[in-house]
């Protein structure tokens, strides 16, 4: 029953935003992380250097992450609590989730150093994803509230460093 949860927990957290146009518009699939990933990502030659490559993103992505959700908490700060909490339980549903799968895999057979590659790069796109999401919201809210239906800001998104 408790595996049933946390699944549910991370389906319901990591669900994307309700519009991939929007998504798209806000948060280009060519914007410059993603940009300096693909180029820094061809270079490394071994796995400790792939391992350091994700380990450096997963990092730019979380902190990019935290900043969409702040961005989105400037326009909602009577949800704050609300948002923080559920901030909260997506990163335990992601901890219980690498739990999991560290009590049951056996490193020997799979291979240590590939499942930690593998994880790291599956961590920071949840990172990526979850920063696009309160991005989407962000722009989605912003709109809703705006006087003037059309209203699009030409800035868009600021990315971490």
């Amino acid at each position: 029953m408790k595996k049933v949860f946390l699944l549910f927990l991370f389906v319901i957290f990591s669900f994307p935003c309700f519009s991939q146009t929007l998504n798209e518009s806000y948060f280009p699939k060519n914007n410059e992380i993603d940009k300096q990933f693909k180029i820094e990502n061809k270079n490394w030659s071994s796995n400790y250097e792939w391992q350091l490559l994700l380990g450096k993103y997963n990092s730019i992505w979380k902190n990019q992450m935290y900043l969409e959700m702040e961005r989105l908490i400037s326009i909602l700060p009577e949800s704050e609590k609300e948002i923080r909490e559920n901030q909260k339980k997506w990163e335990e549903a992601i901890e219980q989730s690498l739990k999991l799968v560290n009590e049951n895999i056996d490193f020997n057979k799979v291979g240590k150093v590939v499942y930690i590659g593998e994880y790291l790069n599956g961590i920071m796109n949840l990172y990526r994803e979850r920063a696009k999401y309160y991005l989407c919201l962000y722009y989605t809210i912003k709109e809703q509230k705006s006087k003037d239906i059309l209203y699009t800001d030409i800035n868009k998104t600021e990315l971490a460093k």
